[in-house]
């Protein structure tokens, strides 16, 4: 019987391998790692399990990532509070974590999918933040899609850390509030002191 779903959004095939928009999967395999848990395929999924917990990264792509968490939901009987999707945030600086719950998608395919499918938006999201720098001047679809900069990847890795620290408290029972107050606001004061 699993009780907590952690989700990670990103792009099935090679190619999205290490792009912003793929950071989902990457919290995802963090957390996986720390646990020692190994993903395996199941039709449109990759799940690795730990104790009451399943970790999923969707095979579909992003705009159909609610097929395979509603999937999961069914069949294991999930409340939709105890899932915690983790994705990348375009509009949130780099290196920032945000936890959140409920509320809408902020224009992610992947949320949007998500929240249709379930019927509800009563779940709990970590964002990661990729938002463009000054010099950044692709259109914003080819820009999600492009590779992590190299000199911006110890600033990427630290807030995967930070977002899959997060997550393994959540799956353990840590209220949203504390974690909004322990992630979030950790983030926001190692930005102001850069």
């Amino acid at each position: 019987m699993y009780t907590h779903l952690i989700v990670g959004l990103g792009n099935p095939e090679g190619k999205y391998f290490g792009t912003y928009h793929n950071i989902g999967f990457e919290v995802a395999e963090a957390v996986a790692r720390t646990l020692g848990a190994q993903f395996k395929q199941k039709n449109n999924q990759l799940v690795a399990e730990f104790g009451k917990v399943l970790i999923l990264k969707p095979l579909t792509y992003m705009n159909l990532s609610g097929q395979a968490v509603l999937a999961v939901v069914r069949k294991h009987k999930i409340d939709p509070a105890n899932i915690i999707v983790l994705f990348d945030d375009l509009y949130i600086d780099k290196g920032n974590v945000r936890v959140s719950f409920g509320g809408s998608g902020g224009g992610h395919n992947g949320i949007k999918s998500i929240t249709e499918l379930l019927g509800t938006n009563q779940y709990a999201r970590i964002r990661v933040g990729i938002a463009p720098g000054a010099d950044d001047k692709k259109e914003m679809k080819d820009y999600v899609l492009s590779k992590i900069k190299k000199d911006e990847r110890p600033l990427i890795d630290e807030a995967i850390k930070s977002a899959a620290a997060a997550t393994i408290e959540f799956a353990n029972g840590e209220a949203i509030v504390n974690l909004q107050g322990k992630y979030n606001r950790v983030q926001r004061r190692k930005v102001l002191t850069q």
